[in-house]
């Protein structure tokens, strides 16, 4: 008779970008990047959880292969996975326990003040922001966002994201965004990045993610957009083989692309090209 061979344990861990809200009957988590959502009000999903967001644990947590294999816990890691929220590591694929990055912040003797939600801390907090990403659909009230973002200390970047075209009064959050002194960077696809007015032009940048395969026809109109707009441009090439690095590298030579960055994309199918 043969035996079950074992499976696997793992480390676990959440992207440093995704917001994990956490109460004693559910737990949320907020894609900060694209504003995609994960709940759950499952008890081992909550405990795990928990457990990943104690500091000493520094953002990662063992996952052995009998807690893996639980219902509730195996289907959340697919759905966070298929959601780029978070992942899963065989701990044979490591030398030592790895570490993630996470929001963590050392208030030590105020702590007690924090609690109390006291207006300094609070401000303190905020001055240690380096970034700022605006979701853009047709649900944002123009007059609501522009007095918070004016309450946001220091300069920080703005990371402008979906379509600004979508809102009603998009010419007046450009002119607010535009006059502000922060860097204002717009996040799209090349799929469906759009030209700014001349008027629009001050102190604005595009990051482009480009995924494969590329449709020309819109890559060629991205591109003469960009030559237009004449503003600084980072190109993110999502890559999930050897094949899309060759790729990006045509692509990166043919059109003379000086910033750029290749970005692994992990498919499920694809742990051979991580390795």
């Amino acid at each position: 008779m043969t035996s079950k061979k074992k499976t696997s344990d793992y480390w676990f861990t959440i992207e440093p970008y995704v917001y994990v809200g956490l109460s004693n009957s559910c737990v949320l988590l907020y894609n900060t990047l694209d504003g995609v959502t994960l709940e759950s009000d499952k008890i081992e999903v909550i405990e795990l959880l928990r457990e990943m967001l104690q500091e000493k644990n520094c953002g990662v947590v063992l996952l052995s292969s009998e807690r893996y294999e639980q219902e509730d816990v195996n289907g959340f890691i697919k759905e966070l996975r298929k959601r780029y929220m978070g992942d899963v590591i065989d701990v044979a694929l490591s030398k030592g326990k790895p570490v993630q990055w996470l929001p963590f912040f050392n208030f030590g003797d105020k702590h007690e003040a924090y609690k109390r939600l006291n207006s300094s801390i609070y401000k303190n907090v905020l001055e240690n922001l380096f970034e700022v990403s605006i979701y853009i659909d047709v649900t944002v009230n123009v007059t609501k966002l522009i007095p918070f973002l004016l309450c946001i200390p220091g300069f920080p970047t703005f990371n402008i994201m979906g379509t600004i075209w979508d809102i009603e009064d998009y010419s007046g959050l450009l002119s607010f965004l535009n006059q502000h002194p922060s860097p204002k960077r717009i996040l799209c696809s090349y799929i469906d990045i759009t030209s700014l007015e001349p008027t629009f032009g001050v102190n604005f940048s595009y990051r482009i993610s480009v995924r494969f395969p590329v449709d020309v026809k819109q890559w060629n109109h991205a591109r003469q957009i960009l030559i237009n707009q004449t503003l600084p441009v980072e190109y993110v090439f999502d890559v999930s083989s050897n094949e899309d690095c060759l790729q990006a590298e045509r692509l990166i030579e043919q059109h003379q692309i000086e910033k750029y960055q290749l970005k692994p994309v992990y498919t499920g199918g694809n742990i051979q090209f991580f390795e």
